[in-house]
């Protein structure tokens, strides 16, 4: 049986908890579609139950005139974590809005890693905060806000608010107390995405 993830009032109760190795198939499926992040060679490590884990390497053509990573391209690692991680549940779910604030420059050479945690889910609003480092420096903190998108047929509708009439992304008084329905871990070996090798 799978534990409540959330308290009543909508926040995590599962502090500590290690997904190491874990990518949930609802997100194998959109890093499938993702040329960005092959691009940017970003390495998902772990991605279930609302957490994830991803990598960059710092590249020659990611730095800017100050000799430093470019700040948009660390806000692209931190975004893709907070998707994997807001994706992990099933429901398809895109960044709504989103801050960084920018703790210490990356350079050349640097391992930046993002984690990323779910700390709330109501109505289709779901809240997640990722920490980008560089092994025990923090590079940026992003917090972002997530909508779920409304599906028919099971596609994604384009298009259309979440919820019309509204950008909070709330519907009513409904409110997450347990795992959304669709969620799936499968323990990945090897690439998070079947047939692509991890990024340099």
């Amino acid at each position: 049986m799978t534990p409540d993830l959330f308290t009543p009032d909508g926040h995590r109760d599962d502090a500590g908890r290690v997904t190491d190795g874990q990518v949930a198939k609802s997100v194998r499926h959109m890093l499938s579609e993702d040329r960005t992040r092959e691009l940017l060679g970003i390495q998902v490590d772990s991605a279930t139950e609302g957490r994830a884990r991803a990598r960059m390497r710092v590249r020659p053509d990611m730095v800017n005139g100050h000799a430093v990573v470019h700040g948009g391209l660390v806000f692209a690692l931190a975004d893709t974590t907070f998707a994997c991680a807001v994706n992990s549940f099933g429901p398809p779910v895109v960044t709504a809005s989103a801050d960084i604030a920018f703790r210490r420059p990356g350079r050349l050479g640097d391992d930046l890693v993002a984690e990323a945690v779910t700390r709330s889910w109501q109505g289709r609003s779901v809240l997640c905060e990722v920490t980008v480092r560089r092994g025990d420096d923090v590079i940026a903190e992003f917090s972002g806000r997530g909508v779920r998108i409304v599906a028919a047929d099971g596609k994604p509708s384009a298009g259309t608010d979440p919820v019309p009439g509204s950008l909070s992304g709330r519907a009513g008084h409904e409110e997450h107390r347990v795992r959304p329905t669709g969620a799936d871990t499968d323990a990945v070996d090897g690439p998070a995405v079947p047939g692509h090798a991890p990024g340099l």
